[in-house]
């Protein structure tokens, strides 16, 4: 077997991993430079080179693939750095963007400013033409009308072209028809429409979509063409892949059709490495229920699996903007190491969102930062080793450390240096607390029932903290926790999804429309898996519909075994399947209700058969031969300065015990083991937490 290399780019740090021929597993970080994600990524590259005594052309000629998770389309989103883009859009219906689905995320939030349009009015134009909802044409399009609204762009000066017509779901011929004159007549101009995006009933996320879509397309093409041009000049030959919101691997070429598949693209790598982890370590306690985290340097990502399922959705947003493509289930705070504490006028703590990134980065990396964040918080506490932070990649200075922590937070509260350093990791310990029971207890799941598994490189020194206060009494710190994400990335499958929107109600059911829309779809995802080389065997194809009761606003999503619907029989066990599912869902049914399917729906899925290396066996030897020095640490739960053992990590054998209060440092993480709790080292070479 090839090599091959998974990237996850973060706000702070690229992780890297690299699986190797014989199934071995190497872990790697380097600092993200935001202005051009290559750089970070090919820093990364040199480190894993250097680590095997290769060059990076050598590298890179042996490796079978490369998979990117890059944050690139969010942070253009979320910095107003995409695309100057136009929306072309039916005749009267310029507000679309504006009106939104009316009201705000939270109504009760008085002080949330409303979102402006990802594109202006100003450049939108309407065009006279009109589908109505059955697809028939009631006012023919206006190509005139197309004609002046390419003037006005050159005018523009417009990078993008967003194209979200009235039903074009039930008809796309005249979003088709627009596409054919863009294509003539502002060569160069790339365009979405929004029928090919995301084909769903409701008009404004469809032209969201659209919008989203078109704006990212530039910004996108630029960094992934950069990047595989680099790739290829020094020396890659294998195959590129990105990483999509569902969590899934698509082809470069896939991902600059559509970017707005890669909105969510860096935080879906992590849950899919928790479930497998969990799995692997044979944890009883989980039940296939898990809370994972994955704290980093900008931000925390909590996602919750529930009996090995990893819950997905289509409302996901940035900026206030719905994307609405399926997307892994993850909930980003503005809580990792690079946070930054700040003293309000009235006295009153706060950690985060405001992240002082890579650079300056904590005023502890000498880098200009002088703002006390998480990191800063911990290196104060004796947690961290100013020698061994990111396998040495940078020196930590705790003079700096302390005077950001006295200057900002101390001297205005009138406390310790020590206690200021406690109190910042325990307000940022609290938000992502209030995060993982916005995501369990909010929904009404017990976080007791469930096994907390941490990752990201700042996660290892607050996991017992957080399962402590949510009273989860295990914690799974994985050996490729500093990478979760890209550990997750390495480790998981080729997908993509399709969708068509077909009515059919189970009163009148289009048995010949719904079988040719199920039919093109199958067609598109194996198109997909034979352009990614996925042999048959790893095939799979799920289908799905989007169906409701009629009258119903909000649809679910069902299940279509086997994706096809040939006869009456086939269409009352769909119906019946529905009734099930609403009823888990909502507590009822309404057998005498007509059903509805708005939308159809399959993920075209290429098994990744990669295992994690084998077990090793477990080891009598003491833990104490691993120990190698003890450090005084400040801890709330302990009785003022306190010196305690840190051992190496990688010199620890498998089923050694720690008892608590302990650290264990990684290369690439640090490990707390707090008072009352016991680790043991697993057959994975994690670390599992039980605490009392």
């Amino acid at each position: 077997m090839s090599p091959e290399i998974a990237v996850d780019v973060g706000g702070t740090f690229t992780d890297l991993v690299l699986r190797t021929g014989d199934g071995q597993v190497r872990t790697y970080k380097s600092s993200t430079t935001k202005l051009n994600i290559a750089l970070g990524i090919f820093a990364g590259l040199d480190r894993i080179a250097a680590d095997l005594g290769v060059t990076r052309g050598e590298l890179l000629a042996t490796c079978g693939s490369f998979a990117c998770g890059t944050t690139i389309a969010t942070n253009a989103i979320l910095e107003r750095k995409t695309a100057r883009t136009a929306l072309l859009c039916t005749m009267g219906f310029r507000d679309t963007l504006l009106i939104r689905e009316g009201g705000k995320p939270n109504n009760f939030d008085m002080f949330v400013d409303y979102p402006d349009p990802l594109i202006p009015r100003s450049r939108t134009i309407g065009i006279d033409e009109r589908i109505n909802a059955e697809g028939g044409i009631e006012r023919p399009l206006a190509e005139a009308d197309v004609e002046g609204a390419v003037a006005l762009m050159r005018e523009w000066e417009v990078e993008a072209v967003a194209v979200a017509l009235l039903w074009s779901i039930a008809n796309p011929a005249h979003e088709l028809r627009i596409g054919e004159i863009l294509r003539s007549s502002l060569p160069g101009v790339p365009f979405s429409l929004s029928h090919r995006v995301n084909p769903t009933i409701r008009e404004y996320r469809r032209t969201s979509a659209a919008a989203l879509d078109a704006s990212l397309k530039p910004v996108v093409q630029h960094h992934i063409h950069d990047l595989e041009e680099r790739l290829r000049a020094a020396g890659f030959k294998g195959t590129l892949t990105f990483v999509t919101s569902n969590g899934g691997r698509a082809s470069s070429e896939a991902i600059i059709n559509k970017p707005v598949f890669i909105c969510l693209s860096g935080p879906s790598g992590a849950p899919q490495a928790a479930s497998r982890l969990v799995r692997e370590e044979g944890i009883a306690e989980a039940s296939g229920n898990i809370v994972c985290i994955d704290m980093g340097g900008t931000s925390l990502d909590v996602s919750v699996i529930q009996g090995w399922e990893i819950p997905s959705h289509r409302e996901g947003s940035i900026g206030g903007h719905v994307f609405g493509v399926p997307s892994v289930d993850v909930e980003t705070i503005g809580a990792g190491g690079g946070s930054i504490a700040r003293v309000d006028a009235g006295g009153l703590i706060h950690s985060g969102p405001e992240s002082a990134g890579a650079f300056p980065g904590p005023a502890c990396y000498g880098r200009g930062g002088t703002l006390p964040t998480v990191t800063d918080a911990n290196l104060v506490r004796g947690l961290l080793s100013p020698d061994n932070f990111a396998a040495g990649q940078i020196k930590l200075s705790v003079e700096a450390a302390v005077r950001a922590v006295r200057e900002h937070v101390a001297e205005p509260l009138g406390m310790t240096v020590e206690d200021a350093a406690n109190l910042i990791c325990f307000t940022t310990e609290q938000n992502m607390v209030a995060a993982i029971e916005g995501m369990t207890v909010q929904k009404g799941l017990d976080p007791r029932s469930f096994v907390l598994v941490s990752g990201g490189a700042a996660g290892g020194l607050h996991a017992a903290s957080l399962a402590r206060e949510l009273r989860i009494p295990t914690v799974l710190i994985p050996r490729a926790a500093g990478v979760l994400s890209a550990y997750g990335i390495s480790t998981g499958d080729v997908k993509f999804n399709f969708t068509r929107s077909a009515f059919s109600s189970s009163v009148s059911f289009d048995f010949d429309r719904v079988g040719t829309v199920l039919a093109e779809i199958r067609k598109e995802a194996i198109d997909f898996l034979e352009g990614m080389g996925v042999p048959d065997e790893r095939r799979h194809l799920s289908f799905s519909t989007q169906a409701r009761y009629a009258g119903q606003v909000w649809h679910v999503t069902l299940g279509v075994p086997d994706g096809r619907i040939r006869d009456a029989e086939d269409l009352a066990a769909l119906v019946e399947a529905f009734h099930v599912l609403h009823e888990r869902l909502n507590s009822m049914r309404a057998e005498g209700d007509p059903v509805e399917f708005v939308e159809w729906d399959v993920l075209a899925v290429g098994r990744n058969v990669n295992a994690s290396p084998p077990a090793e066996p477990q080891s009598t030897g003491p833990a104490d031969s691993a120990e190698r020095l003890r450090r005084v640490v400040h801890l709330r739960e302990l009785d003022g300065p306190t010196a305690i053992p840190v051992y190496d990590g990688p010199r620890l054998c498998v089923g050694q015990v720690i008892e608590g209060p302990a650290l264990i440092e990684d290369p690439l993480t640090v490990n707390l083991v707090p008072p009352r709790s016991t680790a043991v080292v697993t057959a994975q070479r994690g670390i599992l937490l039980s605490l009392r």
